[in-house]
């Protein structure tokens, strides 16, 4: 009976420092992900297709409302000033078409009654569609 009941310990040993393990591990994984870049910008690769020819366009046209060569933007805060937040920028992969879009500046953007929400996922409750 005390065999059984050392094997018993053992094992309970060796599931506790496995459990510890497979945390640690979690934990690590857990860090990686937060560091991959899986973005063209970043890879230099398409991620639909693999290509790694990509197009940079580092300002992207605006032709609407009568503008003759004006970077496109988020949102322009007010219609008395020229000024613009969220210039853009665009990355194209040269094979299959698939565009990523970049704010030149993220640091610049404001919320804005009309025409910009900021919405942080790292508040949003986990029932929150945008996180």
């Amino acid at each position: 009976m005390a065999d059984h009941s050392e094997q018993i310990a053992t094992l309970r040993d060796e599931l506790a420092t496995l459990r510890d393990e497979v945390a640690s591990l979690h934990r690590d994984l857990r860090r990686a992900r937060e560091h991959v870049d899986l973005t063209m910008r970043g890879q230099l690769r398409c991620r639909a297709c693999g290509c790694r020819k990509i197009a940079h366009a580092m300002k992207v046209l605006d032709r609407a409302d009568g503008s003759l060569r004006e970077g496109m933007a988020l949102y322009q805060p007010s219609w008395w000033s020229s000024k613009t937040r969220g210039e853009l920028e665009a990355y194209a992969c040269t094979r299959c078409g698939l565009v990523e879009w970049w704010v030149v500046d993220p640091k610049s953007l404001q919320p804005h009654d009309e025409f910009l929400r900021i919405i942080d996922g790292e508040l949003a409750g986990p029932t929150d569609p945008y996180r």
